[in-house]
């Protein structure tokens, strides 16, 4: 038992720093590096070997996810700085002045299709500012956004959490798996926008987005569930577009078009109609997005392109067939129209390329030092007396906390995708050892992992930081915390019903 307390010391730490003591990521990251290090030598797993095997995947995953983000940012600060943020929100208010359903559809219906073709946090540097360009405070722009994109991390980033899933499980009966994924999936989408509506302003809110809820919810998730029988590489493509080519319909139909807001804590003010924005400025705000679309599908959803890209790689990483590659060109893309469309000149260029840069430097040593630690955690053991601590306690009891375990992973990961690779083959043995289906329980750590992946210091620390609020990290992580692991609850307990009635 005393292991058990000293695996999660580092943990508790690292969370502490962050939610309650209100210290810099990168800061919280060193001090619980430190820790685990300690509890590390407590544990007599503390080795030459280790700490090298930890530096070094630590930093490879690092620089993974950091070509990503590195071209996010300059996006950002290019479209932020030639005024595409501002169009577009200008262009959204033209059509409708609903306020709730502005903030829906930029923070979950949109956050949700950029979730479905890349990842790596572009959902938050894109759809928070956006979010920000209506209203919406800096930090609950930021935790909006997080909740509203949650559910695709899973099928999203046309299917890696997925694929790993399947070939580390290994699942057997991929079907299954997928249908029952799915629908724990659905209950992160449909939760993830309630709660959205309740941070926008209550039961009033609530009242007045659920019939735009549901709807959607059952275009994305239920339409997700649909072609992830078919190909699960677009599982989520293709029903979050569908999403995105409704709402734009229902405006130009009359649907939530006219003016409402209700009070709210979170909101400055309520949209209002400006002038007309000319449809070629609005083309070409929107430009970056149509080409990260098209790019993303060429590079990851054609397996000839995939085949001929994937052998390029660089320190382990497929330099090529990564999403830095599609960001780093739709970034090119950005400044290359915005400079055309006279939106940007040198100076601003400049600006943007500063601005950019302050920004990367303490998120980039932060993601370095959380990825070395979340390293350190599993190759010292500490992941894995967790983990069997609280399935040898549980026996059976374990199904409520089956999700829970997946979101822990996320959460120490800042990845669903990682949180499958690490955990899936213990929740399968577990599976195994309940006599449970695993195609369930396999389910439920995807599902978990995903509503978990949004608590990952890394990905908040990218929200923080294109919102302008970087310092405020755990205002955004405290009400995250009680979302994930409440719908990592409701899963567990449908995933303990659902078991108990088969058996």
């Amino acid at each position: 038992m005393w292991e058990w307390f000293v695996s999660i010391t580092p943990i508790a730490v690292l969370f502490s720093a962050i939610a309650f003591f209100r210290i810099r990521i990168p800061l919280a990251g060193a001090v619980g590096l430190g820790t685990t290090l300690i509890t590390s030598g407590v544990l007599g797993t503390l080795t030459v070997s280790n700490v090298s095997v930890s530096v070094s995947t630590g930093l490879s995953a690092a620089l993974s996810i950091l070509y990503a983000i590195w071209p996010a940012i300059f996006l950002y600060e290019f479209m932020r700085v030639g005024g595409s943020f501002t169009v577009l929100k200008d262009a959204a208010v033209a059509r409708s002045q609903d306020g709730l359903i502005l903030v829906l559809l930029f923070g979950w219906v949109f956050a949700s299709f950029l979730q479905s073709i890349t990842g790596f946090g572009v959902p938050v540097a894109v759809c928070a500012p956006l979010l920000i360009a209506l209203g919406v405070r800096a930090v609950p722009a930021v935790t909006m956004t997080l909740i509203g994109h949650a559910w695709g991390n899973t099928f999203g980033t046309l299917g890696m959490a997925w694929d790993a899933l399947v070939e580390l499980g290994p699942v057997s009966n991929i079907a299954e798996t997928s249908l029952t994924a799915g629908l724990f999936l659905w209950i992160v989408n449909f939760s993830g926008a309630v709660v959205i509506c309740m941070l926008y302003g209550g039961l009033k809110a609530l009242r007045h987005g659920l019939p735009f809820v549901v709807v959607m919810s059952i275009v994305m998730a239920g339409g997700q569930i649909l072609i992830a029988q078919v190909d699960t590489t677009i599982a989520a493509v293709v029903p979050t577009a569908a999403a995105l080519v409704l709402v734009l319909l229902g405006f130009k139909m009359g649907v939530y078009t006219r003016a409402w807001s209700c009070p709210s804590r979170v909101v400055e003010g309520s949209p209002e109609a400006s002038a007309v924005v000319a449809p070629r400025v609005v083309q070409v705000a929107a430009a970056p997005f149509a080409f990260l679309a098209v790019v993303s599908l060429a590079f990851f959803a054609l397996p000839q392109v995939g085949a001929a890209l994937t052998p390029v790689s660089v320190w382990g990483i497929p330099v090529l067939h990564h999403a830095g590659t599609v960001l780093t060109l739709t970034a090119l893309f950005s400044l290359a129209v915005l400079k055309l469309a006279g939106r940007l000149g040198l100076p601003e260029i400049r600006m943007a390329i500063r601005s950019a840069l302050r920004k990367l430097t303490g998120t980039s040593l932060g993601i370095i030092v959380l990825l070395v630690m979340a390293r350190l955690l599993f190759t010292t053991g500490h992941i894995d007396i967790l983990a069997q601590g609280v399935a040898s306690v549980a026996g059976v009891a374990y199904l409520p906390f089956a999700a829970a375990i997946g979101t822990f992973g996320a959460f120490v990961t800042s990845s669903n995708l990682s949180s499958n690779i690490l955990l899936t083959s213990f929740q399968n043995e577990v599976a195994t050892e309940l006599s449970v289906s695993p195609s369930l329980v396999l389910a439920a750590q995807t599902a978990g992992g995903a509503a978990g992946a949004v608590l990952g210091p890394a990905t908040i620390l990218l929200g923080s930081t294109t919102a302008g609020v970087q310092g405020r990290e755990g205002e955004i992580l405290r009400p995250l915390i009680l979302v994930s692991l409440g719908q990592a609850a409701l899963i567990g307990l449908v995933l303990t019903v659902w078991v108990g009635v088969l058996t």
